[in-house]
């Protein structure tokens, strides 16, 4: 078997309603996108979001180390890079991944929680 991670889509997306827009839930990533088409709720900010390369965070899972989720802000040290959005079995965070190569090895924190962001294979960020 190879050393893909497997990523458990979330049942709990009522959630995410009205505070992410799909590509910032890696929507383009799956190509559920058409950037050639438009007429949907968001349109116009995603593809400002796609062309002028703004994309600044992405939806992706955590693994809990160690702890409990008492938080909702992941960080590393004293910067914030995210926020969890659902906390359930398998939850999600909105991280942000822009303007550096962002590091999916390290540890961060959620309140005295120690949390891994987990990358989807299929997600082309470095």
């Amino acid at each position: 078997m190879s050393n893909s991670i497997i990523i458990i889509p979330q049942n709990n997306t009522d959630k995410l309603q009205n505070k992410l827009f799909g590509i910032e839930c890696n929507f383009d990533e799956l190509n559920a996108i058409d950037f050639k088409k438009g007429c949907y709720v968001g349109q116009e900010n995603t593809a400002r979001i796609k062309l002028k390369d703004k994309l600044n965070k992405r939806l992706l899972p955590i693994e809990v180390i160690e702890g409990d989720l008492e938080n909702d802000i992941v960080s590393l040290e004293k910067d914030e890079i995210g926020k969890i959005l659902i906390n359930d079995d398998y939850p999600y965070a909105i991280i942000k991944v822009k303007n550096e190569k962002f590091d999916f090895n390290k540890t961060f924190n959620c309140g005295s929680a120690k949390v891994k962001i987990k990358k989807p294979n299929w997600l082309q960020i470095t």
